[in-house]
């Protein structure tokens, strides 16, 4: 079999005010009929160019199933413009869709080609938690009561207060916070996500509150290039540190184990794809730290059921209308939704999607 045609399919971004392109599907053809899918999340802007332009003659007429060669021939062919960026997550959707297409081909899920056997049922925790855009916080409250009902055992909130809104902003965050304790009770796992937007002073003083809620973590508190705070954060040890979906690669892993952080959190669509996930599952595993890739989606699902070291994936449910970060919801079909806490892999070969042609259509750029 060899790869006949490399394509890549941009999606328009339709919230407003931010980067032209919220998601890339990649395409990947073969002289036998079968098609392989990939995504490039993150808001790629690029990444279309990378993949037709540079990474398309180095693929078409190769046997897609060599993938850790590709990867590495892909990666050194982003020297001149820096291997990090939107060259790797370019990569990442081209390396999904030959693991797609290498299941398809044995006509197996991709879960049982890098040691899941069986394993289908993901647990998962109810993500995009957040007092923005809510004139009242009693819709978030009643948001997260029905997502209890509906079986999640898992919520993450993200903060929207921070060092520029002083007292009054931090003891918002904390009543909220109490107030979802309450609502879930005991038993559920609580995480907090700041995404970069508090400074050290403020993060110390949030982790004695956020351990008598009985976070489970707290991810990115402070800009990620802030290894030192991360350090004396984690010295503290109240509250498990979470981070890593900024980053691009297995190298910078390195460094976040280093500092202290607990809670390793790969994105797969950006950080250079399934392969270089799973590079870094083994380089956590090394270090006793668990990995919970930030996003969900197929690719994570199936990564998360064949590692012992993936407790748990981040569930972004269908909304209307969708939001950026969650395209995928239309220009993929075969995404399976939550039930009780958890998704179940579908029992098809390669991740289990097909090309929504009209998804893709309703939001192709202008």
């Amino acid at each position: 079999m060899r790869i006949t045609r490399l394509r890549a399919h941009p999606l328009r971004n339709p919230d407003p005010g931010r980067e032209a392109t919220a998601l890339v599907i990649v395409e990947i053809e073969t002289d036998e009929g079968l098609t392989g899918l990939g995504s490039v999340g993150g808001f790629p802007v690029g990444a279309e160019t990378i993949i037709t332009r540079q990474f398309a003659p180095l693929l078409e007429g190769a046997d897609p199933s060599d993938i850790e060669t590709h990867w590495e021939r892909l990666y050194d062919s982003l020297n001149r413009q820096g291997q990090r960026g939107t060259g790797v997550m370019a990569l990442s959707g081209v390396d999904l869709a030959l693991w797609d297409l290498l299941g398809k081909s044995v006509d197996r899920p991709v879960v049982s080609l890098i040691g899941g056997g069986s394993t289908r049922r993901v647990p998962v925790y109810l993500s995009s938690l957040s007092l923005r855009g809510r004139q009242d916080r009693q819709v978030l409250l009643d948001e997260i009561a029905q997502g209890r009902r509906q079986g999640f055992s898992a919520f993450k909130y993200f903060s929207v207060h921070g060092p520029a809104d002083g007292e009054r902003g931090r003891q918002i965050e904390l009543n909220v916070l109490r107030e979802i304790r309450s609502i879930i009770g005991p038993d559920a796992d609580l995480m907090v996500d700041a995404h970069f937007g508090w400074d050290l002073p403020y993060a110390r003083r949030m982790l004695d509150p956020l351990a008598e809620v009985s976070a489970r973590w707290l991810e990115n508190p402070i800009p990620i290039d802030d290894l030192a705070g991360y350090q004396s954060l984690a010295r503290d040890g109240a509250v498990p540190l979470a981070a890593g979906e900024s980053e691009r690669t297995r190298f910078p892993f390195i460094s976040l184990i280093n500092a202290g952080v607990h809670y390793l959190q790969p994105d797969v669509n950006r950080v250079g794809g399934l392969t270089e996930t799973l590079r870094i599952c083994a380089l956590a595993a090394s270090h006793q730290r668990p990995v919970t890739p930030h996003q969900g989606w197929l690719h994570s699902w199936h990564l998360i059921a064949a590692r012992a070291n993936c407790p748990i994936g981040e569930y972004f449910p269908r909304r209307n209308p969708l939001p950026g970060n969650s395209l995928i919801w239309d220009a993929l079909s075969g995404e399976p939704e939550a039930n009780q806490g958890a998704v179940t892999i579908p029992e098809r070969p390669g991740f289990g999607w097909t090309l929504d042609h009209a998804g893709l259509a309703r939001h192709a750029p202008d």
